[in-house]
């Protein structure tokens, strides 16, 4: 299935978007993993930056880093890892749900066999 937007005649921002995962290319990302940019910043009509599925391979990590006006969602999908937030570590697994305020350095290392995956959502927000 590629890209499809509904309902020709509407504002290209009031339709729909259906978009194959399949369809995405995988990228590296700026702080070391690979992502598939699933939703732009642009296609949305809220504070939503991206939606993006990560991968991180193992032994790999996306690096410590911080956003100024931004926060991030992480939905485990498959795998285990080290997530560190701030001088907290902790360890995460599929399933689990995180919410990483503007300001706090971050970073997650595959602690597994396996490939780590995640959706990573970027909102949003005044600065702090």
């Amino acid at each position: 299935m590629a890209d499809q937007n509904h309902s020709s005649s509407a504002p290209k921002l009031l339709q729909p978007l259906i978009r194959a995962r399949e369809t995405v290319p995988l990228e590296p990302t700026r702080h070391g993993a690979l992502k598939r940019v699933l939703l732009h910043r642009e296609e949305a009509l809220s504070t939503l930056c991206f939606v993006n599925e990560v991968e991180v391979a193992p032994g790999e990590s996306i690096h410590s880093h911080a956003h100024e006006t931004m926060q991030e969602v992480f939905y485990l999908l498959e795998g285990e890892g080290l997530m560190t937030l701030g001088e907290q570590s902790l360890t995460v697994r599929e399933g689990d749900c995180l919410l990483v305020p503007p300001l706090l350095p971050h970073e997650i290392t595959n602690a597994g066999s396996l490939p780590l995956r995640f959706l990573c959502f970027g909102i949003a927000v005044d600065q702090p």
